[in-house]
């Protein structure tokens, strides 16, 4: 596959600035108010929890991508971990601050299926290709 191909062969500070950048994405959609969702959303109906999803199976990706790249050890069990901290942190935030949102076990339940997703994904499809 091309796009797999071409995604692997990226430099390692490309993986960074773009999980970097994902991260700041999942932060403020995590962080604002329900009321600025809501407005972004406007007609657009996706639920929320597939979003959580996504959110941490990219956000797990691309920073195993980096660590790979910079050949950490135990890349895929560091990356997962720090996403999902990542994901409580960001529910204990969402809790304490006053922006109309709050603390839902589901969204980690859901953070987690995505952040699950991708290590399967690592594991038994780009392991393989980037050794």
């Amino acid at each position: 596959m091309p796009i797999i191909k071409n995604l692997l062969a990226l430099h390692k500070n490309t993986y960074l600035f773009l999980a970097v950048s994902w991260l700041c994405l999942i932060t403020l959609a995590s962080l604002v108010s329900v009321k600025v969702v809501q407005e972004v959303e406007h007609g657009i109906e996706v639920p929320d929890k597939l979003v959580h999803g996504v959110f941490y199976f990219v956000n797990t990706l691309l920073f195993f991508l980096y660590f790979n790249k910079s050949q950490i050890k135990n890349a895929i069990v560091k990356v997962s971990l720090f996403s999902f901290v990542y994901g409580i942190i960001i529910e204990v935030l969402q809790y304490v601050l006053p922006y109309e949102r709050s603390f839902d076990l589901k969204d980690i339940i859901a953070n987690s299926v995505g952040i699950l997703t991708a290590i399967f994904l690592i594991k038994y499809a780009l392991i393989t290709r980037l050794r």
